[in-house]
């Protein structure tokens, strides 16, 4: 009888011990985890940045060399890709953050020249990307949501 009350008042504090001891292994490892995955994104927006400036380099090295219509086309293509891309992230973001796009692209389609305009030989055609980013742009300027065929406020 006696081994068995010794058992059972030694089983409590050992199961809370491992508990505990789990518990801080699990939270240990979580947050280890959550590091290197923000190391990742941070190593990868690093990476992303510097593809970005490489290419603008080149465009920039381009219209030192006296050829200013490729590196406009260059130019205009990188930021038809980034058009896409913001586009493609609205239906994640909240209200506010979506208007101040649709503002910005209502902006872009006032300034940007279009892609048709950059092109300097008749055997050049329009990529898909430059159609796509032209259409966003236009229903912004237009004060269309892109996506919904809504109005929006603009400013």
């Amino acid at each position: 009888m006696k081994t068995h009350y010794i058992k059972t008042n030694w089983l409590i504090p050992v199961l809370g011990i491992a508990l505990v001891a789990s518990g801080v292994i699990a939270a240990a490892t979580y947050l280890e985890l959550e590091r290197k995955t923000h190391s990742a994104e941070v190593s990868m927006a690093a990476m992303a940045c510097l593809n970005r400036d490489l290419q603008l380099c080149s465009a920039l090295r381009t219209i030192h060399e006296g050829d200013v219509s490729t590196a406009a086309r260059h130019l205009d293509l990188l930021l038809c890709e980034d058009i896409i891309a913001v586009n493609s992230q609205l239906a994640s973001l909240n209200d506010g953050e979506r208007a101040f796009i649709r503002n910005a692209f209502a902006r872009f389609a006032l300034v940007r020249p279009k892609s048709a305009q950059l092109l300097t030989d008749t055997t050049q055609e329009l990529r898909s990307d430059q159609i796509e980013a032209e259409t966003i742009l236009a229903q912004a300027g237009a004060g269309i949501i892109p996506g919904t065929g809504n109005i929006a406020a603009l400013p």
